[in-house]
């Protein structure tokens, strides 16, 4: 089992912690109201080794719903600002989506600021390799593959579509939840989000980089080239969130592409409303991703 994980615990202690406040205790209340709870799932396996590589052993964590396969497998990149997060950090999430009838293998993809762009889609395009050939043995049925992700993650889903189209060919669906979908663009947003001028979304590209990579689509996947090869897409975006022109602007421009998608618009919600299980647009959301799979997957 995780435990609360170092990353979140050294990124929290650069915050000025009132005197008297434990802030391992402080995170694993968070934890217990965001994980707390959630449906039931037939197993989870846990660290499920993908492959090895520049020091990191990439895994994923493997939720397998109740009832009689094969099932649809979701690839699912969790958020985070590439920096934070993990499976463990979203595992309620994971068992969310398992209630849909999926297979999630939530993958614990390298983080920057060790391993900055691209290594974070380079992995997400190894884990729905992966997945892909290893279907089976999870009971799923490769014909009915998605991938999907939030925030941070929502762009590292679409980026595989958009620029690994080995990957692209065998996605029948994509679950984007509240993404970055034009980093640059976005980047003033990510930082007000986390805080401030330092914050963990600074840390992803190398700055020699950031002028280069402008159009890139593996970072910015939403004025890919590729669009139109896209498969029906869900996204869903809070009303109050400030990421929330980039959700609407993608779905522009897969509305222009000819790309079957659905918006969930959240009333009320904020940036990562899916991880605020008692927030009254919660259980619409995933309503509403429930009858897209019915769909189109």
């Amino acid at each position: 089992m995780y435990g609360v994980p170092t990353d979140l615990l050294e990124w929290h202690e650069r915050l000025q912690v009132p005197p008297g406040v434990n802030l391992r205790e402080l995170l694993g209340r968070h934890d217990s109201y965001i994980n707390g709870g959630g449906p039931e799932v037939a197993a989870v396996e846990e660290r499920v080794p993908i492959r090895e590589i520049a020091g990191w052993r990439l895994t994923a964590d493997v939720t397998v719903p109740h009832g009689t396969g094969p099932f649809p497998c979701l690839v699912y990149l969790h958020g985070g600002g590439w920096v934070l997060g993990s499976p463990w950090t979203h595992r309620r999430l994971a068992a969310e989506l398992a209630a849909l009838g999926l297979v999630v293998v939530s993958v614990d993809y390298r983080r920057a600021p060790k391993h900055r762009f691209p290594a974070a889609v380079e992995d997400a395009a190894a884990a729905v390799d992966w997945a892909y050939a290893s279907a089976a043995a999870f009971g799923c049925e490769p014909g009915r593959f998605i991938v999907g992700g939030d925030s941070a993650g929502a762009n590292l889903a679409c980026a595989v579509l958009a620029a690994y189209p080995p990957c692209a060919r065998y996605v029948r669906a994509a679950l984007l939840l509240y993404g970055v979908y034009d980093y640059h663009r976005a980047l003033p947003k990510l930082t007000a989000l986390a805080g401030g001028p330092d914050a963990e979304s600074q840390l992803y590209l190398d700055p020699v980089q950031f002028d280069l990579l402008r159009g890139d689509a593996r970072l910015s996947p939403g004025h890919a080239d590729s669009l139109p090869r896209f498969p029906p897409c869900w996204l869903t975006v809070g009303e109050h969130d400030p990421l929330r022109e980039e959700t609407e602007d993608l779905a522009s421009s897969l509305l222009a592409a000819g790309v079957p998608h659905r918006v969930h618009l959240a009333a009320d919600a904020p940036h990562g409303y899916l991880q605020l299980p008692t927030h009254p647009a919660y259980t619409a959301a995933w309503e509403s991703a429930r009858g897209f799979l019915a769909s189109y997957v």
